[in-house]
């Protein structure tokens, strides 16, 4: 069915504009500011400010045995708007790779979220046979783990370079360390992997928290997921405010401000405290172009 959301506070790329959204079967056919020569039948959004979905990053696969799927799925994700997850799967070595994908898409696979399978891998481990076979497989962004910075110098960074072209997946850095330690190691980092002109994130990532537009731009989720555009998927969410100035608010601590709404493809997955479990609404995607929009 076609129809049309009106007067949607829209929060996008760090700005809040007033918009409407023609929509028809979980898609977004256009986004203009009105549509007054349309009769479709039309649905105001003047009382919410309307986001994307977020993106959560999710290290590996659960090893709690006291919870359900669909409770992890609901806690962890579902109720906080999130219906896209980035998912490493952790390796020791080159030959471990199809092994820990498949027990990640194994899980996955029968949830109600879209996902992406990454991979992590400690740095001694790292190497260029590696990084080819990461590229083969389409994975869109390799974790390295380390804890010394005298391991990173150890990497024959040039032929990294020329493994992950035309590629291109970026490499994210994982440090148990924390403090001043933690400060000095991406630093390093840092420093190594912009003069050698590698394609990587400067931070670590953190579970159960969306993920920034600058790092879904790097790993290329964005645009597939995570924007609300012409062409795209119709996947938001809505944000009740008791405050007087939602606009500025918003902008300022979205924190603040209560889930009310999440729709995923155009099916509601959220409304105020009902969650509609739909596992058929999830689907492995791939990432062809990772760092192209960065």
């Amino acid at each position: 069915m076609t129809y049309i959301i009106e007067n949607a506070n829209l929060y996008k790329q760090n700005q809040l504009i007033t918009t409407s959204l023609l929509v028809d079967n979980g898609k977004i056919l256009s986004v203009q500011p009105n549509f007054p020569k349309y009769l479709y039948m039309k649905m105001s959004a003047k009382d919410f400010i309307m986001t994307s979905t977020s993106v959560f990053y999710a290290d590996g696969v659960p090893q709690d045995k006291d919870t359900t799927i669909e409770q992890y799925m609901i806690s962890r994700y579902l109720a906080k708007g999130c219906t896209t997850v980035l998912v490493s799967a952790y390796i020791k070595n080159v030959n471990e790779l199809d092994q820990a994908i498949e027990e990640v898409r194994n899980f996955y696979k029968n949830s109600p979220l879209d996902y992406t399978i990454a991979v992590k891998i400690p740095i001694k481990d790292f190497t260029v046979p590696f990084v080819l076979k990461c590229k083969r497989k389409k994975i869109p962004a390799i974790f390295i783990e380390f804890n010394d910075k005298r391991e990173l110098y150890k990497i024959p960074w040039g032929w990294i370079r020329e493994a992950l072209f035309p590629y291109n997946s970026p490499l994210i850095p994982v440090i148990v360390n924390s403090g001043k330690e933690k400060e000095d190691l991406l630093q390093t980092w840092q420093s190594i992997l912009q003069r050698e002109k590698i394609p990587h994130i400067e931070e670590s990532l953190s579970e159960q928290t969306p993920l920034h537009l600058q790092v879904l731009k790097k790993i290329g989720i964005y645009p597939l997921k995570g924007y609300l555009q012409t062409g795209g998927e119709l996947s938001y969410n809505l944000y009740l405010s008791g405050n007087e100035h939602p606009v500025f608010s918003f902008m300022n601590d979205e924190k603040k401000f209560i889930l009310a709404v999440t729709v995923h493809k155009g099916k509601i997955v959220k409304a105020g405290e009902k969650i509609y479990y739909n596992l058929e609404n999830g689907e492995e995607f791939t990432i062809n172009r990772p760092s192209f929009f960065s």
